[in-house]
């Protein structure tokens, strides 16, 4: 009987050529074991950029928030009463000390004045007659040709004649002061306000506030400094250090809300008697010139000054420093060019640096540019850079 062979399509190897098959994949393996090694033998270090840590004197700057204030603010309010007559002022332009502003109807104070006048006329007439009696009376009473009484009653009536005088004097004076007050003219130099009251309108004695004056040149630039602060500057004035550091004649910067830097410069003011007790603050005031009229009452900004000199301050560049979940770490490069990650504790800014309080050491390399190229732990070529050239590529 004959049997029948089926393909199944596998074809069993003998055992030779499984230990063949095996020898040639270790050789292809090892093969591509070594490429590979050889690869990563051959590629040189990553380049970075790497700055120095340097340590020289800073200016610590201090920046408060400020306000702008009139160093005279002025509330013309009407003297005297009667009907508003003349406005002579264009609202919101500059006033002069002594301009004219308003006139109120002064028909009623000329006729007071006019009154207290004829009754002046009238007393020194009085005290005129009074004084002829005495005349008169005097050498009769002396002969016993009239009587005592009617002499002591002519002098009785030239001290009155006279105090009556004295009394429609000041009639006149308030009289012509009252005339006087009906031109209401600006006591100060300054920018003026709105008219608050139309012509027409009746005005009030000391009551009716007319429109405000606020001067403008110079400004004043009001800052608070916390308790803090003051004690801090307190104990450096004692050892020998101005407040504020830069001895110049003008040592206030004004930075706008806009973040633009008023062109002009200010100086000290004065400083509050006391602190406020709600704040916990001191207010200290600086005086800034304004010929151009910018600066106005009531602006936002923030004010700038150098508050000591510290020597031999750290600083790292501002590009090197990376922050994680608020933890602010370096990559500093050793002298072996081997990186490492390094944690840092940062003060304030410095042009293009932030401060050091710990964590590095003056003439270390730290990077800059690469960043992501530098792993801690690894090696680079560091190609030392300055700290403010603009970045090209990192």
């Amino acid at each position: 009987m004959t049997k029948t062979r089926y393909f199944t399509g596998r074809q069993s190897l003998s055992p030779l050529s499984h230990i063949g098959l095996i020898v040639l994949l270790l050789f292809i393996s090892a093969c591509g074991s070594k490429e590979q090694t050889g690869i990563v033998q051959d590629r040189p270090p990553p380049e970075v950029a790497v700055a120095t840590v340097i340590s020289q004197t800073v200016p610590i700057v201090g920046d408060y928030v400020a306000r702008t204030e009139a160093r005279q603010t002025v509330e013309i309010r009407a003297r005297v009463g009667g009907f508003l007559e003349k406005v002579l002022f264009q609202e919101g332009s500059q006033v002069k000390a002594g301009q004219l502003l308003f006139v109120i109807d002064q028909r009623p104070y000329k006729t007071a004045l006019q009154e207290a006048e004829a009754a002046l006329a009238q007393a020194r007439a009085a005290l005129r007659q009074a004084r002829k009696d005495v005349a008169r009376l005097r050498p009769l009473v002396a002969e016993d040709a009239a009587p005592q009484v009617d002499l002591d009653n002519a002098e009785s009536a030239v001290e009155l004649a006279a105090a009556t005088i004295d009394r429609t004097k000041a009639g006149v004076d308030r009289a012509e002061l009252d005339l006087k007050f009906t031109e209401i003219r600006s006591p100060i130099t300054g920018i003026i306000g709105k008219e608050e009251i139309a012509v027409g309108n009746l005005v009030s004695r000391d009551q009716t506030i007319l429109t405000t004056i606020s001067s403008w040149d110079p400004m004043r630039v009001v800052f608070s400094i916390s308790e803090a602060d003051y004690l801090d500057r307190a104990h450096l004035f004692e050892q020998g250090k101005p407040f504020p550091a830069e001895q110049s004649a003008a040592p206030f910067e004004l930075v706008l809300a806009d973040n633009s830097v008023y062109p002009l410069r200010g100086e000290i003011s004065f400083v509050d008697r006391a602190l406020n007790l709600t704040t916990g603050t001191l207010n200290m005031y600086a005086s800034f010139p304004n010929p151009d009229r910018l600066l106005r009452p009531g602006l936002f900004g923030r004010i700038r000054v150098v508050l000591e000199e510290r020597p031999d301050t750290l600083l790292v560049p501002q590009r090197a420093v990376q922050i994680m979940q608020g933890v602010q770490s370096v990559l500093v490069v050793g002298s072996d060019n081997k990186v490492a990650l390094r944690t840092v504790t940062l003060g304030g800014r410095y042009q293009d640096y932030f401060i050091v309080n710990e964590g590095l050491e003056s003439g270390e390399r730290v990077v800059v540019e690469g960043l992501q190229r530098a792993i801690a732990g690894g090696k680079v070529a560091p190609v030392l850079k300055p700290v403010g050239r603009e970045n090209k590529g990192s």
